[in-house]
């Protein structure tokens, strides 16, 4: 694995843990970007692989694009239920650019509501899914110790987010 790819990925234990707070349920939490992040506090939610969603593996969306990224596009990786957790929606990102010559997130969590209310139309209803199970096995890592969350800001607004604090870390 790339040197890259390891500080990305340990950025995101990084993240998803410095955004863990106590709680009853998910909540929404402020962090210093003043953007929501969802937190998880039950360790050992167990998840299971929903088929009820109408957001499904291999599906290629169009979205509301960040600035400057016209060309992006999300890819349904997976897609979980989880008690209080809700239905978490696993998705990567292509056609973007950022630091270094980056053009893809490999894998992303996110509220189902995120990605309702970023989705604007379906480009390819099924496809093959690129492998994200290096970027799922760190998250569900997290999650599972209580200190993974998802995602509960569009897409657009997660994608900013993350790689704001990818392009800060030296």
């Amino acid at each position: 694995m790339k040197r890259s790819s390891v500080l990305f990925m340990g950025l995101f234990s990084f993240l998803f843990g410095s955004c863990f707070k106590k709680s009853e349920n998910i909540t929404s939490i402020e962090v210093d970007t003043h953007k929501k992040v969802g937190a998880m506090d039950e360790p050992k939610v167990v998840l299971t692989e929903s088929t009820a969603s109408r957001f499904h593996p291999g599906q290629v969306w169009a979205f509301t694009p960040p600035a400057g990224q016209p060309e992006a596009r999300l890819t349904i990786l997976r897609v979980e239920d989880g008690a209080k957790a809700g239905r978490i929606v696993h998705i990567s990102l292509s056609g973007v650019k950022y630091g270094g010559g980056h053009t893809h997130i490999q894998h992303l969590p996110l509220a189902e509501a995120a990605i309702e209310k970023s989705v604007t139309s379906l480009d390819r209803k099924t496809g093959p899914i690129p492998d994200f199970s290096e970027g799922y096995k760190q998250w569900r890592t997290a999650f599972d110790a209580g200190k993974g969350g998802v995602f509960t800001i569009s897409v657009a607004e997660a994608f900013d987010f993350v790689t704001s604090v990818i392009e800060k870390k030296p």
